[in-house]
């Protein structure tokens, strides 16, 4: 403005020949350019109030843009790792699913081995739970067995008692008949006679000597006396059986008539025998048999004479009838 100023003066001195018109054309313009100036001058305030704004947001963008070039570097680092821990974490999750999916084939395998032996396992379980079921029933059945059986057990252990006191009684009455035949043939024992008590019997075995001649059999006197005593004494065993043998030696015997040879001999003897203890009429006949063994169940060998003398015997075998024994034992 004052530039101005000065230049219009300097005009108005050089130029006091300027005619007032121009001179009041140059202070309409001096006017007009002073009017302009205070525009301008308003307009450069105005300019540099918005400079000023504009700079003041410029510092601020400036200092928003190094914020935002901090932020963008601390977050590009911030990337930077999380790439690095997202790269890190996508090995380790490779490796993890390589590892889960070997573990879970393995898993599977295992798990598939598992379920074979479990189905094996169920198929055992199932064969040994029927073997135990039919275990339970073949028990039940060899229980109910047992039970028969016990039971059975008792009725025999009552039969046996029963057996028993029937056996009993039989020998009891064996040994009685024994003694009481020893007291009818007293002082024939040792001379030709034995009277042995042996499995339940009584055995009575009379040589040759004291009932026959040699090669007869007809019964001499003193063995009918014997006979006659013996017969006496069997008369009062109603329960009795009485089996008489006849028995020879091994000598050849060639004979005439009814005897021929020493089958004949035997049975004849026996027969006689029989005959003789039958002639008591309280004597059963149906409790005696008569029997010839001949030479063939000696009792010592006949190479001697003594032997042989031994051999000619009759052999009265005196056994308790056992038919209530043998009723028990079939019931």
């Amino acid at each position: 403005m004052s530039r101005i100023l000065t230049v219009i003066f300097s005009l108005c001195v050089l130029g006091s020949c300027i005619t007032p018109k121009v001179y009041n054309e140059l202070l309409d313009k001096h006017e007009i350019a002073k009017k302009n100036l205070t525009k301008n001058e308003k307009l450069i305030l105005q300019l540099r109030e918005t400079l000023s704004d504009k700079e003041n947001n410029i510092q601020s963008l400036n200092l928003l843009v190094e914020n935002l070039r901090s932020d963008s570097a601390r977050l590009n680092n911030e990337l930077v790792s999380c790439q690095k821990k997202y790269d890190d974490l996508s090995t380790t999750y490779d490796l993890l699913t390589s590892k889960s999916s070997r573990y879970m084939a393995e898993k599977a395998k295992e798990t598939k081995e598992l379920l074979g032996q479990l189905e094996k396992t169920q198929s055992e379980l199932f064969a040994k739970e029927d073997e135990l079921n039919k275990s339970i029933a073949d028990l039940e059945e060899k229980e109910r067995k047992l039970i028969d059986s016990k039971n059975e057990l008792e009725l025999r252990s009552l039969r046996v008692m029963e057996l028993e006191a029937i056996i009993n009684r039989k020998d009891s009455m064996v040994t009685a008949l024994k003694q009481k035949i020893s007291q009818a043939l007293i002082g024939l024992e040792g001379d030709g006679l034995t009277i042995v008590q042996r499995n339940g019997k009584v055995y009575i075995s009379l040589e040759e000597d004291l009932l026959f001649a040699s090669g007869k059999y007809e019964i001499n006197k003193s063995g009918k006396e014997a006979l006659d005593k013996l017969s006496d004494v069997l008369s009062y065993q109603k329960d009795l059986e009485i089996l008489v043998e006849g028995h020879t030696d091994s000598i050849p015997l060639s004979g005439r008539g009814l005897v021929k040879d020493n089958w004949d001999l035997s049975v004849m003897r026996a027969t006689s025998v029989v005959k003789r203890l039958t002639s008591n009429s309280n004597l059963d006949p149906t409790q005696l048999i008569a029997a010839g063994r001949s030479e063939f169940v000696p009792i010592v060998s006949n190479s001697s004479s003594d032997g042989r003398s031994k051999n000619r015997r009759i052999e009265m075998i005196l056994s308790p009838n056992l038919d209530d024994l043998f009723k028990l034992l079939e019931e």
